[in-house]
């Protein structure tokens, strides 16, 4: 009986021990290296204690060793197994022989360890799951192919600063990440192009380093390998597949209370106001949303009625060229009017006034009652853009109409860079000059408007096209889709002259059915739409087949041509852009471009409230909006060459 215990207990001891060493090696490579280090240690002390008890010597002529050096030749012979040769005495050799084989075992395990260890850190590295130990970067967060604009405009407006950084996180392969930006961005190129479209000198500037890790958008431990709580903003790109904008609002819910700064796309406003609900209790909101289908589907329709609308609003919007900057005002220019600074200004165009202090101002009713309705907030209220618009009925006479600039006011510049802008005052030789407001009632036009191919933002466009035209106008679609989207195209837009064609494709092949069944000549506005279930370069193909075949049909009548005609084509990539343009088609939409240009210039901006109220106020006021207004007046009043070539893009 005492046998078996003696027996169980051996069993159970060796059972623990086992159990102890495989704990101890699954803890990983750091572990193994460390239990392999100890053991080639006590290997070369014991056998150098034996060496040294034994008086082992490796020949006749050498005198007795002491233990550091028998440790030192003990271990020389785990390391190099060649120095056996050199020992003439056999007990020596013994004793060095099996130093040498339990070295070449422990030594060769530990080297494989280490081998095996550094594969799994570059693959680790590879599969883009090491954290993130910066701070102060711009983190993004998805991937579409809005990003390489984003990053571009970016990095142009980091040009200026050191250490910028850009964090990316998406569910693509960290080495596929960085192949694509790499070979889209090249971030030399893009400064020196940048600055020599300004005043063609060369200028120092930093480059922005960019970081790429794989992991879902909406996992909490993705999230946490970039540190979100680290960053200045954070940009969320919605994916083509994210049509409900769900990961959009599971990432926000996931980074609400972490996020310095958050830049959203959201595709449906709806969704929106379900965020502002359920964050309507909290103090601080950081977020911004911008609702990118809202405002494409608006600059499309408005972009039919003004051709170059949105050109112009792109030129506004990035970073090439002339930027919109923030200037306190300076001695000489309080007391004066909007209007006497915006027409002598000579290095910039005055868009509105930043004031410190807009309660003392005698405003208008009609901005008295959008202030009290809420429809401005945060920034917003401090802001007035196009003044002219709110104040003035007549921009000559009177004295005391427009807004008076007071000490603390801040100018919103449209500018080359962030230098304080030049005013060359002097008397305005103009006896009279009416401005009108837009408030007066219009009488909008009949137009026929053509729209050719589907996808979701056609319903917005065609509620915009009605706000510029009046309600008998007609809109006819030719376009491929299925029975229930046309059902509801005809029954929920509630316009009587919306008429649909549903063919299966328009080919050249198909161009006779087109002539036939719809004069172009009748058209005054022409819009080419990509379909929502191609891919972007299939997108832009087939509309650009489409664009031709129309250049075509109206070439063949001598009466008309492309150019007579307001045109406007829908493409995804900023690449055809150049292809499109040969077509000598009247306007056209790079959606990938206006949106990463906000997204990029919300992000950076310390006044970020500014550019959606700005961006709101271009797709709300269309054809009147602020340029426009203010171009035209100092195109009459003065001879800047700064303001004729704007006014000519």
């Amino acid at each position: 009986m005492k046998k078996e215990s003696d027996s169980f207990n051996r069993i159970k001891l060796k059972n623990k021990i086992q159990g102890m060493l495989e704990d101890t090696l699954s803890k990983g490579t750091v572990s193994i290296i460390a239990w392999l280090a100890v053991t080639m240690i006590l290997t070369v002390v014991v056998f150098s204690f034996v060496l040294v008890l034994m008086n082992l010597r490796p020949d006749n002529e050498t005198g007795s060793l002491s233990l550091i050096e028998a440790i030192w030749q003990n271990f020389l012979r785990v390391i190099d197994p060649g120095g056996l040769q050199n020992d003439r005495l056999w007990g020596y050799r013994i004793v060095s022989a099996v130093v040498t084989l339990l070295g070449v075992l422990i030594f060769g395990a530990l080297v494989g360890v280490l081998t095996t260890g550094l594969d799994n850190l570059f693959i680790e590295i590879r599969k883009g799951k090491t954290e993130i130990v910066k701070k102060d970067f711009t983190l993004i967060l998805g991937w579409n192919p809005t990003i390489f604009k984003v990053i571009s405009e970016l990095v142009i407006s980091n040009a200026n600063h050191k250490n910028k950084k850009i964090v990316i996180l998406s569910k693509n392969d960290k080495i596929k990440m960085e192949d694509e930006i790499n070979l889209r961005i090249n971030q030399k190129e893009l400064l020196k192009n940048f600055h020599n479209s300004l005043d063609g000198k060369s200028h120092k500037t930093y480059q922005t380093k960019i970081y790429c890790r794989s992991g879902s958008i909406i996992d909490i431990d993705d999230l946490n390998i970039v540190h979100p709580e680290n960053a200045e903003s954070i940009i969320i790109l919605s994916s083509e597949e994210d049509r409900e904008d769900i990961n959009t609002i599971k990432c926000i819910l996931a980074l609400r209370k972490k996020a310095k700064k958050i830049i959203t796309e959201i595709k449906d406003e709806h969704n929106k106001e379900l965020m502002d609900f359920c964050f309507q209790n909290e103090k601080n909101q950081n977020i911004l949303y911008i609702p990118s289908e809202k405002w494409l589907s608006r600059i499309t329709a408005q972009a039919s009625r003004q051709p170059g609308f949105s050109v112009i609003a792109t030129e506004i919007l990035n970073y090439d060229n002339d930027e919109i900057y923030f200037s306190k005002v300076g001695k000489e220019l309080i007391g004066k009017t909007f209007k006497e600074i915006s027409l002598n200004c000579v290095t910039s165009i005055v868009l509105g006034i930043c004031k410190k202090n807009l309660d003392k101002n005698n405003l208008k009713e009609i901005y008295q009652k959008e202030m009290a309705e809420g429809k401005l907030s945060g920034i917003q209220k401090n802001i007035i853009l196009n003044p002219y618009e709110k104040f003035n009925n007549n921009i000559i006479d009177g004295e005391n109409i427009g807004c008076v600039i007071e000490e603390g006011d801040e100018l919103i510049l449209f500018q080359s860079d962030d230098g304080y802008p030049e005013f060359h005052f002097e008397e305005l030789k103009i006896e009279k000059f009416q401005w009108k407001s837009g408030t007066e009632d219009v009488i909008l036009p009949k137009s026929k408007t053509l729209i050719l191919g589907y996808n979701k933002r056609i319903y917005k466009i065609i509620d915009e096209l009605y706000e510029y035209v009046s309600v008998d106008s007609e809109v006819h679609i030719i376009a491929k889709m299925d029975k229930e989207v046309e059902k509801h195209l005809k029954n929920n837009l509630g316009y009587e002259n919306v008429k649909n064609e549903d063919i299966t494709d328009y080919r050249i092949s198909e161009k006779e059915y087109i002539e036939e069944k719809f004069n172009l000549e009748s058209y005054e506005s022409i819009i080419i739409l990509g379909y929502d279930d191609l891919e972007t370069q299939e997108k832009d193909a087939k509309s650009m087949l489409t664009m031709l075949l129309i250049k075509k049909m109206l070439e063949k009548n001598s009466k008309s041509s492309l150019k007579e005609k307001s045109i406007v084509i829908e493409i995804y990539d900023e690449k055809n852009r150049e292809i499109v343009e040969l077509t000598e088609v009247s306007d056209y939409i790079i959606s990938d471009t206006i949106i990463s240009s906000v997204i990029s210039q919300v992000s950076c901006l310390k006044k970020k409230d500014f550019i959606m109220f700005l961006m709101n106020y271009l797709v709300e006021k269309a054809v009147k909006f602020i340029c426009f207004q203010q171009i035209t007046i100092l195109k009459i009043l003065t001879e800047n060459i700064l303001l004729k070539n704007f006014l000519q893009l």
